[in-house]
């Protein structure tokens, strides 16, 4: 985007009232465009360029999972959030799996922080814009050949051991897996393997893993991540997508099929990442205080990844010279 252009956002919700009331929130500094159904979003977004696409999630005839979708497609550059004011994972799970969404936004929303959140989408659209998707694809394509012989492993983290083998096996035809039981065999297993895409349920034992998977973004923003979740943690994940930006989610109980599909394309995007790192921009995450606090998780995430700077700066000079 042209710093010199006025950005551009479209509000979606059936409710006229709705789209009145965040048109006058942001008609200063923004070039707002409203609809109040899917279908005239997606006219929209053919015919203009939007940089922010916000939409409700219950709408009728097209869900807002539905046009995040669609609108992927149709408009890829255009940074997606989603509006909700209730807690259905199959739709939150529907917008990251097929919408990747980049926040959840909360009804009734806070001024202040709609705000925020949308500027964050904005410039993180922004920064990413410049990364030309045929050539990133094709210096992925390089990238997947040349390491062929060693590629980056997959890091399966739970505390029930006979669960990370059965993931292991499903996933043994086109992965290669690392196992971890706890967040410090998970660090031990970074410090020492070359780690593509973590797995992990949102708790593993008594620990949140949103702070560990937070800082592991900030830091280290080309592994992605696939979350497992089971039926009652919509509000958990909200939170995990918001704070770590989950790649993909699989629910538990796993079917094979989905769970080798969710693996292999966020191991896909980790090679897009690898060969153009301006893309990890539109997956960013803000600073979380509370991660920040936890000083002895701080410490032995930056004493594991340093291995990962090294590697990966390793790897961007051989490719300077080849």
């Amino acid at each position: 985007m042209n710093t010199n252009t006025i950005p551009s956002v479209l509000f979606v919700d059936d409710e006229e009232r709705i789209v009145n009331q965040l048109r006058l929130i942001f008609r200063n500094g923004y070039t707002v465009h409203t609809a109040t159904s899917g279908e005239e979003a997606l006219k929209i977004l053919h015919s203009t360029r939007i940089d922010v696409l916000v939409s409700d999630q219950r709408m009728p005839g097209m869900l807002g999972v539905e046009l995040l979708e669609k609108a992927r497609k149709l408009s890829p550059d255009t940074m997606r959030l989603l509006l909700t004011g209730y807690s259905d994972l199959a739709a939150i799970v529907g917008s990251v799996n097929e919408g990747e969404v980049f926040r959840f936004i909360n009804k009734p929303w806070d001024h202040d922080e709609i705000q925020r959140i949308v500027a964050d989408a904005v410039a993180a659209g922004e920064a990413a814009r410049s990364a030309g998707s045929a050539a990133t694809q094709e210096a992925a394509a390089q990238l997947l050949a040349s390491t062929a012989a060693n590629p980056p492993k997959v890091l399966l983290i739970d505390t029930n051991l006979s669960e990370l083998q059965a993931m292991s096996q499903v996933l043994s035809t086109d992965q290669r897996c690392v196992l971890a039981t706890s967040i410090s065999e998970a660090l031990e297993a970074l410090s020492h393997n070359d780690i593509g895409v973590i797995v992990s349920e949102a708790r593993v034992g008594r620990s949140d893993m949103g702070s560990f998977l937070h800082l592991l973004k900030q830091h280290h923003p080309m592994i992605t991540t696939v979350m497992l979740s089971r039926a009652g943690d919509a509000d958990l994940v909200i939170r995990m997508i918001n704070k770590a930006q989950i790649f993909r989610f699989a629910t538990k109980p796993l079917r094979k099929s989905s769970f080798q599909l969710a693996v292999a394309a966020a191991m896909k995007a980790h090679f897009n990442y690898r060969a153009n790192p301006a893309l990890v921009n539109r997956h960013r995450v803000a600073e979380d205080e509370t991660a920040k606090a936890d000083t002895s998780l701080v410490n032995s995430m930056m004493q594991s990844l340093s291995s990962f700077r090294q590697r990966f700066s390793l790897f961007g000079r051989k490719r300077e010279t080849t």
